[in-house]
């Protein structure tokens, strides 16, 4: 269900405060950072959004770009649950196979590696933590973390995926996921500053790959709009499409958004039932049996 900087692009958010609500000056996260690796901006607190890096020339700035449009992508999905929360009673259809956490290995998937500094968790503010109870995630924890596939010398072959998700107790996964998307949907219609505008495409999907073994996952693609403040450059699409998908299961939810580098910046859509069977690969190796 979260980085950095915050969602307010370029203004400090107080934890836990409204989505685009600056956070009080000298308050944790409010100090100047260096830029991470592969040109991104350090990540923010737990379902905040960050800014995306400064655009221009050169593919490594444009995948820069491509790696904060992910993590914005992401907070806007990641956030809702704890906007919104929802338990609707109980749920027959999700397979209940005991407790899980959620784990944040160096390596996934074969060859994507975790980006030096991601924030494994621990970023849920007091608020979060009390709105997560209360709607149905018992004792709540939070993972965050960005992974890349390829070299920075070819930056069209690189390929990234965003981890944001929640372990606990999880009375009804499916109620969970539905209303995050729902949620989502709300905040990508809100003016948010900077111009970074995302726009949500259709309706979710549900999704049953192999591998994704009794949960429920929906995926929906969600569009990136690239403002001239943002990208600084002409080059490259106006838009770039993420697909956006989340799991839920009676001890994890996670909101997985995945992006290709070269289909990103070639204005190609995302390819959802991909996504769907590498997020289902995906979740069997970072939910770990407590």
């Amino acid at each position: 269900m979260p980085p950095q900087q915050p969602p307010g692009y370029g203004y400090p958010q107080q934890p836990g405060a409204p989505y685009g609500q600056p956070q009080q000056p000298g308050a944790p996260y409010g100090q100047p950072q260096q830029p991470g690796p592969y040109g991104q901006q350090p990540q923010a607190p737990y379902g905040q959004v960050p800014p995306p890096p400064p655009g221009g020339g050169g593919g490594g700035k444009k995948t820069g770009l491509i790696i904060g449009a992910v993590a914005v992508v992401a907070a806007i999905g990641v956030g809702a649950y704890f906007v919104l929360g929802g338990s609707d009673g109980g749920s027959g259809s999700v397979k209940d196979d005991g407790p899980h956490k959620l784990t944040t290995p160096e390596t996934v998937l074969t060859d994507y590696k975790k980006k030096p500094g991601s924030a494994d968790g621990g970023n849920m503010s007091s608020e979060q933590i009390e709105n997560a109870e209360k709607f149905g995630v018992k004792d709540p924890k939070d993972v965050e973390a960005q992974y890349m596939s390829g070299s920075q010398e070819n930056p069209l072959g690189q390929k990234i995926l965003q981890l944001n998700g929640v372990y606990g107790d999880i009375e009804n996964p499916e109620s969970v996921v539905d209303k995050m998307f729902s949620e989502a949907e709300k905040k990508s219609k809100e003016n948010n500053p900077g111009g970074q505008k995302v726009t949500v495409i259709g309706s979710p999907k549900s999704y049953n790959p192999s591998g994704l073994d009794g949960a429920m996952m929906k995926c929906q693609e969600m569009k990136y709009a690239m403002g001239s403040s943002s990208s600084g450059t002409s080059q490259g699409p106006k838009e770039m499409s993420m697909a956006t998908c989340i799991w839920g299961d009676k001890s994890t939810i996670g909101v997985v958004v995945s992006a290709d580098v070269a289909d990103a910046m070639s204005g190609k859509s995302a390819d959802l039932s991909a996504a769907a069977e590498k997020t289902a690969k995906f979740r069997k190796e970072v939910r770990v049996k407590l």
